[in-house]
């Protein structure tokens, strides 16, 4: 019995010896840490602060406290939630006394009511919006179509113009003078507003209408039916899915043409997020020479299969047919920044132009130049034929905006570029 009572005893104290090592380790060893701490460098004039307590080490209050000059201001005061490491809160510089300049903010973690660790960071107050001044914008565009405007800011800051749900980047070119070029997506309402949208450094956003007005376009709508086509088809249904077995000709067409077209199109995104900072190309556009015209841009093209109807698309460029594996010339100077297999696209050639324009030539037999050669206007570049999603020997020519395909037809409009396009270089 002496021996259990002993056992116990000496249980109590190994647990009581546990629990003071366990406490003295969190007050002494175990330190809280706030992470996302530099969201607070930069406070607009309004913005949410998310702020993460790692380990939570016991903290059970939070106080975040601004100071300027004598001046003491509580951004935030209250528990950490339980089970919960993250407090999140909303910071109005104008409503709680903060004026424009330099703060220093305090963040106070409370534990065992009475240690406290406190992290201290450097902020800056601006609840000042930039200033957007437009020193050119075009009167009207068109769907589909492309435009440009030139704008001076009141201080340095993010500038892109947002229309139908897209955004097209700008580029610095004087000091607070941007440029960009846009693209009108096809399906956009004329009734649709084009936003010029600047966020400077603090995160301060200014959203003004550009004024200019879009005009509707007619695209032709064509039906394709597959049936007598398979033979053709199937091979390159096969080599562009990579393993299509097990799946009907229908089936194959279908992945095909919605499931990798979608994904060649946030390939060309990604390419076109990548363009210089500087204008490459002179004039206007070249279209293949001795070409006719088989397809035009934004074509609204249901394919059918005897009769029913199975898949659709948007055909995004002009499809050039000349005689077999005609050489493709670039349509004007740049950078190759893309040669490759591309999908639907087949062997494909991206250049870029500069200032977010690209030039995309596609279904080529093979490549005349490699990435990162710069090439000349009218220099050949490859060779026509029909790979990837091609019916028959051609070039699919088109031009893109930040990775967005446009209309040709404006580009290779000498009197279109000199009175749209030039105009947002001019000083």
């Amino acid at each position: 019995m002496a021996r259990i009572r002993k056992f116990i005893r000496t249980v109590v104290f190994l647990a009581l010896m546990g629990i003071i090592a366990f406490t003295l380790y969190n007050l002494f060893f175990l330190k809280p840490k706030v992470e996302n701490l530099r969201q607070l460098e930069k406070l607009p004039k309004k913005k949410e602060i998310s702020l993460v307590i790692s380990p939570r080490a016991y903290v059970e209050k939070i106080k975040v406290v601004a100071l300027q000059g004598s001046r003491e201001i509580i951004l935030f005061e209250g528990k950490l939630p339980a089970h919960i490491n993250e407090v999140t809160f909303t910071v109005e510089p104008r409503k709680v006394g903060l004026k424009n300049g330099n703060a220093l903010i305090k963040v106070e973690l409370t534990r065992f009511l009475l240690l406290k660790e406190t992290f201290e960071i450097s902020a800056v107050v601006d609840t000042q919006p930039p200033r957007v001044q437009l020193i050119y914008a075009p009167y009207t565009v068109l769907q589909g179509g492309s435009g440009g405007i030139r704008a001076r800011l009141s201080e340095p800051a993010e500038l892109y113009v947002e229309v139908g749900g897209r955004k097209f980047r700008s580029f610095k070119v004087a000091d607070n003078v941007y440029i960009a070029l846009f693209g009108v997506p096809v399906n956009t309402s004329p009734r649709d507003i084009i936003k010029v949208v600047a966020i400077d450094e603090a995160g301060n956003k200014t959203i003004i209408p550009l004024g200019t007005g879009i005009k509707k376009n007619r695209f032709k709508t064509v039906t394709i039916d597959l049936k007598g086509k398979e033979n053709l088809l199937k091979p390159k249904l096969h080599a562009i899915l990579g393993n299509g077995e097990g799946f009907s000709f229908i089936e194959l067409f279908k992945k095909v043409n919605e499931k990798i077209r979608k994904e060649n199109k946030e390939k060309l995104k990604t390419i076109g997020a990548n363009s210089a900072g500087q204008k490459y190309w002179k004039g206007r556009f070249l279209q293949m020479r001795g070409s006719k015209v088989l397809s035009k841009y934004g074509e609204k093209r249901r394919y059918t299969y005897g009769g029913k109807l199975i898949s659709k698309s948007r055909h995004m460029g002009y499809d050039l047919a000349s005689v077999k594996n005609a050489p493709v010339p670039a349509a004007n100077y740049g950078v190759v920044v893309f040669t490759g297999d591309l999908g639907i696209y087949g062997n494909t050639i991206v250049i870029d132009h500069g200032y977010g324009l690209m030039s995309l030539y596609a279904h080529l037999a093979d490549f005349r130049v490699k990435e990162g050669d710069f090439v000349k206007k009218g220099q050949i570049i490859g060779l026509t034929d029909m790979t990837g999603l091609a019916f028959g020997d051609h070039l699919h020519f088109g031009i893109l905006i930040d990775g967005y395909e446009v209309t040709p037809l404006e580009w290779w409009d000498k009197k279109w570029i000199r009175t749209r396009i030039e105009p947002i270089f001019s000083d």
